[in-house]
């Protein structure tokens, strides 16, 4: 846990109840043990798209199709998701889940390594989320910047793992070897002249990532 207990409750309180897809997923996730970003950081990157008037977003890491959809829902009716995702089955399953809504055809999913798939990508994209595999953040960040717009924002989940990071000692649920790429990372974007970065201590931490403008 990043935040304090009672500031958590809080938070807790104000949340909005999710609909019934939501909600359906959420549960699938927690019992099976399924990694989907936290409600606040999918509102948060619904409200980013919005906010960047985004028509193309590449998800990196699908699921099974959580934050795809909070995005997908986000855009305009012309708007496209790019999700690629290497497992087979969460892509089925994500699939189901993005066909009960109208903005699930906002989705295209791509099957296969990230690495392999997304150089074969044509499309400029306005917002990239990276939610994936953490020892891989490094290369999709390479990778995620070629595809970006000019002023478009790349965001990253689990820059903080569960306060781990601020530690610099993984655990059961974080290996030392997530442990130490996200802090690589870190460093590595916040000392890019280049580059514009946020790390924000919301869900498991949620990295900003802009290129800098000229001055």
């Amino acid at each position: 846990m990043i935040l304090d207990q009672t500031i958590s409750d809080y938070l807790d309180s104000l949340r909005r109840p999710a609909d019934p897809l939501v909600a359906e997923m959420e549960a699938y996730a927690a019992d099976n043990g399924v990694p989907i970003a936290p409600r606040e950081t999918a509102a948060l990157l619904a409200m980013l798209a919005r906010a960047a008037g985004a028509r193309f977003v590449l998800e990196i890491g699908l699921a099974i199709g959580y934050s795809a959809l909070h995005i997908a829902r986000a855009l305009p009716d012309y708007g496209k998701v790019v999700s690629l995702e290497s497992d087979m089955h969460l892509a089925c399953l994500a699939r189901t889940y993005l066909a009960r809504d109208p903005a699930g055809a906002r989705v295209e999913i791509l099957l296969g390594d990230a690495r392999e798939t997304l150089p074969g990508l044509r499309e400029i994209f306005d917002v990239i989320f990276i939610d994936a595999d953490k020892s891989g953040y490094p290369g999709y960040l390479d990778l995620a910047l070629d595809r970006l717009r000019k002023s478009g924002l790349i965001v990253i989940d689990n820059l903080l793992m569960d306060g781990r990071v601020a530690t610099g000692r993984g655990d059961d649920h974080w290996s030392q070897g997530s442990v130490d790429t996200a802090l690589a990372l870190n460093r590595r974007l916040a000392g890019d002249p280049a580059l514009d970065y946020v790390l924000l201590p919301l869900g498991d931490g949620v990295g900003l990532v802009q290129r800098r403008a000229a001055r």
